[in-house]
């Protein structure tokens, strides 16, 4: 491989290892960082001969690869955080529900994220991730990275306007995912909320602090049971919805 190969082959380098970074399910986690690093290497390898990535013409000097260089790992970064927040939606939706439940006070850390969060946050992010895997989203994934080759060439520099779009088109995906999966169970919770202040009224004698804890615990947990079909078709189009939003990205808008 000549010299110029060489810079072709470190530039597609560096945008697959921004974007693998922050991808969620593939690039977070507590997996080995040597682990991480073949993992890029080799998908660099693959991509490298069928993204169509050409060299950009002119004279190369330090501060030009330096540019090409932040241009990439800014492109990187923007795709892989963006999908990172799309799909944090299910665990925002976890978080919504448990803390309406009551379950503020029992906020763990997730070993494999290293994020503290509620049990149910928790546990909404595992039921997205295994469906993640069972309908071939991290293929779909790869391929977006491919993609992004042919509408982004090497050496493409991102504008302020569209670093801003795409942000805040994420940010408010994720926001509006989150409150639509959690709308079911926080109405539950409400109600079951009303009924206590109904019976606070009615009959002062009962102690609505130590009975509504449980309640409303209890009253979420079987809610939670029998939304989790929705919640797993939910974690289904989540999945997709990430997967389009970095195929947007890739595309330019």
């Amino acid at each position: 491989m000549t010299l110029g190969g060489l810079m072709l082959f470190f530039l597609v380098l560096v945008r697959v290892g921004c974007i693998f970074t922050f991808l969620p399910v593939l690039g977070r986690g507590k997996a080995p960082a040597v682990i991480k690093a073949l993992v890029v290497l080799v998908l660099s390898l693959a991509i490298f001969p069928v993204c169509g990535a050409r060299m950009p013409a002119g004279v190369w000097t330090p501060a030009r690869l330096f540019l090409y260089v932040a241009a990439e790992a800014l492109l990187g970064c923007l795709m892989g955080v963006s999908a990172h927040i799309v799909f944090s939606s299910l665990r925002m939706t976890g978080e919504l529900v448990g803390r309406q439940m009551g379950m503020a006070l029992a906020i763990t850390a997730d070993p494999v994220s290293g994020v503290e969060a509620t049990p149910i946050g928790n546990f909404c992010e595992l039921v997205g991730v295994l469906v993640f895997f069972s309908v071939s989203g991290h293929h779909l994934m790869i391929a977006a990275v491919r993609d992004s080759f042919g509408r982004w060439p090497l050496g493409a520099f991102l504008s302020a306007d569209f670093l801003k779009a795409v942000s805040v088109t994420a940010a408010a995906s994720s926001f509006l995912i989150a409150l639509q999966l959690a709308a079911p169970l926080l109405l539950l919770t409400f109600m079951v909320s009303i009924v206590m202040a109904i019976m606070a009224r009615l009959v002062p004698e009962v102690n609505i602090l130590v009975l509504g804890f449980p309640l409303r615990i209890g009253v979420g947990l079987i809610g939670l049971t029998l939304f989790m079909p929705v919640l797993v078709h939910c974690s289904s189009d989540v999945t997709r919805a990430t997967i389009q939003f970095i195929w947007g990205v890739s595309a330019g808008g």
